[in-house]
């Protein structure tokens, strides 16, 4: 890193990074400060109001229980809940009455004050209604007073309650001789909480609610909340946050919401006694303009220090690191052997200086390269590229003759220094191999045709009488008198060219295996998702044996039978995502119509680090044995004189068709039992009977074209097995066309002799699930048709 870049970052390190930090930390520590002071203020204000608010609940609730001890309460009380008569004691109550009157005078906030037996009935009143009426408290509040507690109760706001005027109550319990007599209560309005709230002025924007514990609003001097604060007319989050808080551990704390998109911050205050909220809240707008003021200007006053800073670094890069860093510039320049720039500075100073003595010194250095350039000519040409020995040939009259050889190359001809200086003759021609000698000067002569240089490959004999190949890498060069001189490097190539004679071997030896086999070699190249077939792939298929992008264009290609193809696909999976080895068989197209049967191997390669990066493989034909096998298999499941499937065979297919692919599908179990035909074979023989049987299997076979599985079960006994089965009409038409097919063959010895075949037909799977069941009931139906007259079908019925 230079010198300007140094003092730049320095500057801006030890300069502008402390100034921002510190006025960053300034501004967040101001910042957080202001907030906390926001919060105690509002916080402040909302507990001093929760604070008057409970003494005010307290208030009255001592003053209902300065009521309570006026005796003529108890009387009335003792009396209305014992069932006394009322006559003696109106006087009682009409002065009762009176002192209800003046407390309710005394307040402007008391809408009425009651007195109620332990009924809830009202027995006395302020203003002498609602006698005997009942003051409806919810089954806690009634628990609260029956275990003497006060009751603050929530907003009422019913038509036959106080003519529909917000109210709440506030009732004492009256207990005598340990019992619950009855309460004493003030009805009370919210002018109370309206004056409070009105009376509060803080900040511009501060706003104030009193609300019982259901949320609904007992005052508030906020125009976007009134009845409730679950019924805000303006989109906001207020009754979101504040039904999140858990009041019973909370009971007071800091709340920011939204009203109508305004961000606010409050104080939410809980009243134990009643559960009523005093709640303050504040725009955060009011305290965050002047703050964000206040961040600017230090914002403002900072850009001007780091101004200052920059202006002072630019003047001393302009004054002292310009002239310094033009220099360098010219001494890079001379690093890349670039000698013609020079440090021009025409100031009367110590730069000056500098650029006097520095232009002198590269004159002189400039002079003298030259000289180092021609003499250093020599040394480049024998020391390029020396990972072996070089040697230099002196060309007279196209002979070629050694003048000097490194050690590196004197090892390779076998010779100590010594040794070497006392060879008389030291032609090149010499040292090479007989065999060689031509063919080096004819390829010599071509490239030197060409260019200077040339590259060639032969052997030279060593003076302890060993052969080595080497490779001479050389230039012809002219020196400034006009001599021509051979300059070369040459490296011992005996070890590679071993290594290429053994691969051509191993290249022959494998050429004339696979010469005299059938079986296919491939490689995959999974990098480049290519697959290399050997040669002959071309003599046994006859089309193409490279296949680009296997694993895209195997699903788009024909050579392989597109039954085969996932199989394929599944083995070439199963390689790249780790199995070392696997095989299948498949089919491989050997003409437009013919696919023969092939087994394929596959073994995959990797690399050091364990990844795979090639596969190989095998293809062997096994199209014959495959054949053979599946001929095996066609006659040990047929019948060898109809070609039907036999019994066991029958009975398998029908399984496997029931469990799997037929399992919730309609079908039907035919089971035919030849009539007569005993007398075919008692009268005509057993030939003759065959042939009946093999006519028989043919009407049967073409009856049951398709989705059918035809059997020959028994001697004379044959069954069907029909798929997909819309409805029984399909059935008996079938059923049908088979009886038919007796009545409209030609063969005369089933025409003679009246053969023709009983049918007991069972449906699935109404008559059975499983084949053993349909052929039970199939049967019974067969016996039961042969029971009716021979020549017809029955399926197969419970009853």
């Amino acid at each position: 890193m230079n010198i300007r870049k140094k003092f730049i970052i320095f500057s801006i390190l030890w300069g502008i990074i402390p100034v921002i930090i510190s006025t960053s930390i300034c501004i967040s520590n101001f910042n957080d400060k202001s907030i906390e002071m926001i919060k105690q203020n509002v916080a402040i204000l909302a507990s001093d109001q929760s604070t008057h608010l409970k003494s005010f609940f307290n208030e009255n609730i001592s003053n209902l229980k300065t009521d309570a001890n006026i005796p003529m309460v108890m009387d009335l009380l003792v009396d209305s809940n014992s069932g006394a008569s009322k006559e003696n004691h109106n006087d009682n109550e009409k002065a009762l009455g009176d002192i209800f009157s003046r407390r309710k005078k005394e307040r402007f906030y008391i809408s009425a004050e009651l007195l109620i037996n332990k009924n809830e009935t009202i027995i006395t009143s302020s203003d002498g209604g609602h006698i005997n009426e009942k003051l409806i408290f919810s089954d806690e509040e009634i628990k609260k007073l029956r275990n003497d507690e006060a009751v603050v109760t929530d907003i009422i706001e019913r038509k036959e309650f106080n003519s529909g005027v917000k109210s709440a109550i506030i009732a004492s319990p009256i207990f005598f001789k340990n019992e619950y007599q009855g309460a004493i209560a003030s009805v009370i309005n919210m002018n109370y909480f309206e004056k409070l709230v009105n009376e509060i002025h803080f900040f511009k924007t501060g706003k104030m609610l009193v609300m019982d514990t259901k949320g609904v609003i007992a005052a508030s001097n906020s125009v976007y909340i009134g009845g409730s604060i679950d019924k805000i007319d303006v989109s906001g989050n207020l009754y979101e946050k504040f039904s999140s808080i858990d009041l019973d551990k909370n009971p007071d704390g800091i709340i920011e919401y939204n009203i109508d998109r305004i961000e606010k911050i409050g104080y939410y205050s809980s009243i134990k006694s009643s559960g009523w909220v005093v709640l303050s809240g504040v725009e955060w707008n009011e305290f965050k303009t002047p703050i964000n003021k206040s961040i600017e200007n230090i914002t403002v006053a900072l850009f001007f220090i780091v101004l200052l800073i920059i202006t002072s670094c630019a003047f001393i890069v302009n004054y002292f690191s310009k002239p310094i860093y033009k220099l360098l510039g010219v001494i890079r320049k001379i690093k890349q052997g670039d000698f013609t720039d020079r440090f021009v500075y025409n100031e009367d100073n110590e730069f000056g200086e500098i650029a006097t003595a520095f232009n002198d010194l590269i004159d002189t250095i400039e002079k003298n390269k030259k000289n180092i350039e021609e003499k250093n000519r020599d040394l480049q040409s024998l020391t390029s590229n020396i990972p072996g020995g070089v040697y230099r040939f002196r060309i007279d009259n196209g002979e070629y003759l050694l003048d000097f050889a490194s050690s590196g190359c004197l090892s390779l001809l076998g010779y100590k220094k010594n040794e070497f200086k006392e060879i008389s003759s030291r032609k090149l021609v010499e040292f090479i191999h007989e065999e060689d000698i031509e063919r080096i000067k004819k390829e010599m002569q071509n490239q030197l045709m060409k260019s200077s240089r040339y590259n060639i490959e032969y052997r030279i004999k060593r003076r302890d009488g060993r052969v080595i190949w080497i490779l001479d890498n050389g230039q012809i060069v002219r020196d400034r008198e006009g001599k021509l001189f051979s300059y070369s490097v040459v490296i011992n190539i005996t070890e590679s060219k071993v290594v290429q004679e053994k691969l051509r071997l191993s290249e022959e030896r494998y050429r004339i295996i696979m010469s005299q086999t059938e079986d296919i070699i491939f490689e995959w190249n999974i990098t480049e998702d290519t697959v290399y077939f050997s040669e002959n792939w071309n003599e046994k298929f006859g089309y193409k044996s490279v296949i680009i992008n296997i694993s895209k264009n195997i699903y788009k290609t024909n050579f392989i039978h597109k039954n085969d193809i996932r199989k394929l696909g599944k083995m070439l999976n199963d390689i790249i995502y780790g199995d070392s080895y696997t095989e299948t068989e498949i089919r491989v197209r050997k003409n437009e119509n013919e696919y023969i049967w092939c087994k394929m191997r596959i073994t995959a390669m990797f690399d050091e680090d364990g990844n795979i990066f090639k596969a190989i493989g095998i293809i062997i034909d096994i199209d014959k044995e495959k054949k053979e096998a599946e001929e095996l298999l066609y006659k040990a499941q047929r019948d060898s004189l109809t070609g039907l499937y036999n019994k066991g065979t029958s009975q398998s297919i029908v399984e496997d068709y029931l469990m799997n692919e037929g399992k919730d599908i309609n079908g039907a179990l035919f089971v035919m039992d030849l009539d007569n035909f005993k007398a075919v074979n008692d009268n005509l023989g057993h030939l003759a009977g065959d042939i009946v049987l093999t006519e028989i299997s043919t009407i049967i076979s073409n009856v049951f074209q398709e989705n059918s599985i035809i059997g020959r079960v028994g001697g004379d006994e044959f069954i069907i097995f029909l798929k997909n089965v819309n409805s029984e009409e399909d059935i008996r038409k079938k059923a049908e066309e088979l009886i038919s097919g007796f009545r409209n063959t030609s063969n005369t010895e089933i025409l003679d002799h009246n053969v023709s075949g009983s049918i007991g037909i069972a449906k699935y799977p109404e008559h059975g699930k499983s084949y053993k069941e349909l052929f039970i009931s199939a049967d019974k139906a067969s016996y039961s048709a042969k029971n009716n007259g021979k020549g017809r079908y029955c399926i197969f019925n419970e009853n």
